[in-house]
């Protein structure tokens, strides 16, 4: 009979968030003893963002294609969404058991008392750029334009509001624009927007095929210390079943070491290429240009300093008024157990 795994229960309504106290966080107690084992057939549903993925959202199709759930008895489903707001909502509303989103809105669910913790990542540090069209030169181009934004108080929303901020634009000044995941870049080429905030792949290829397109700014130049990206689940459903998390971490941690293994870059190329639907040529750039930046972990990726800088760019963005700490966003000892299972690299996170 196969398992089941079920999330947080209940629904919760992101932006704006509102949201129940649904008690305190702390860290689970869990054995740092032998690896935890699961039941063969255990079926775990995991919300991944973005569709289709760039590079840097492809660990968990990594993993899947690998056979490495497979091999910790894990019958994975990934469930896709257009973004880290909604794969969140998901794993809020007991819909997934693991949600893979951006930052931003797992730290202000939990400031508003959600209780579900950060496990893992899938990709610790921003990898963007701001994008303008040719009818922006300079940062005071920008007033009065059409700012493109996925969601509100999602990724973009937050990476846009700091670069206005960073060159003294009021955000009243300009005009905010939703877009789908792909309307990122065919509105910004259509000119129904102004500005886009997109991974190295997508300016390669938009680039391609608009030259006046170019980057205003490096996201990575104008924050500093911040977590693009967490992997949530359900706070009281880590205290009471570690052991599938754990197996879940191990699998997806197998799979950000194997993106750095020269003998398995081809395959895992094409596993890339299989998945974004990019040219090969622009999958290969990225992600050459993804392993030179470290973009992946190997440990247990989530730095302190980078939880704490995203909660101060977010309250400078004055997108979260409440208290919220490291702690309280964050439990880190699956990831540790598994990180010393599997032997600690030399790597930052």
């Amino acid at each position: 009979m196969r398992n089941r795994f079920r999330g947080v229960s209940g629904a919760v309504a992101l932006i704006p968030l509102v949201l129940a106290a649904c008690g305190g966080g702390g860290t689970s107690s869990v054995s740092k003893s032998a690896p935890a084992t699961c039941q063969a057939g255990t079926s775990v549903k995991i919300a991944v963002p973005v569709n289709p993925p760039n590079v840097v959202h492809v660990p968990p199709y990594v993993a899947q294609d690998l056979g490495l759930f497979k091999a910790e008895n894990l019958d994975v489903e990934l469930s896709v969404f257009e973004g880290g707001v909604g794969a969140f909502r998901s794993v809020a509303a007991g819909s997934v058991d693991v949600a893979g989103t951006s930052s931003e809105p797992a730290i202000q669910a939990v400031a508003q008392g959600a209780d579900v913790k950060a496990v893992y990542t899938y990709a610790p540090n921003v990898d963007v750029s701001f994008v303008a069209s040719s009818k922006i030169q300079s940062p005071s181009d920008l007033k009065g334009k059409n700012i493109g934004i996925q969601e509100p108080g999602g990724f973009a929303d937050t990476m846009s509001r700091l670069v206005l901020k960073k060159y003294g634009i009021d955000p009243n000044d300009v005009h905010f624009v939703q877009t789908t995941t792909a309307g990122r870049v065919t509105q910004l080429l259509a000119g129904q927007v102004d500005t886009g905030v997109l991974h190295i792949d997508q300016t390669i290829n938009i680039q391609r095929r608009s030259p006046g397109i170019h980057v205003l700014a490096n996201l990575w130049d104008v924050v500093k210390d911040y977590e693009y990206s967490l992997y949530m689940v359900s706070g009281p459903k880590l205290k009471s079943d570690p052991a599938v998390f754990e197996c879940v971490v191990r699998a997806l941690m197998k799979a950000d070491r194997a993106l750095y293994d020269p003998a398995q870059k081809q395959a895992i190329t094409a596993i890339m290429v299989k998945y974004t639907k990019e040219d090969p040529d622009v999958v290969a750039q990225t992600y050459d240009q993804l392993l030179k930046a470290k973009a992946w972990p190997q440990n247990e990726g989530i730095p302190k300093a980078n939880v704490q800088g995203t909660i101060q760019a977010l309250k400078n963005a004055n997108q979260l008024t409440q208290p919220v700490t490291f702690d309280s966003v964050v439990d880190l000892s699956i990831a540790t157990k598994v990180t010393a299972q599997l032997g600690r690299k030399d790597f930052p996170y």
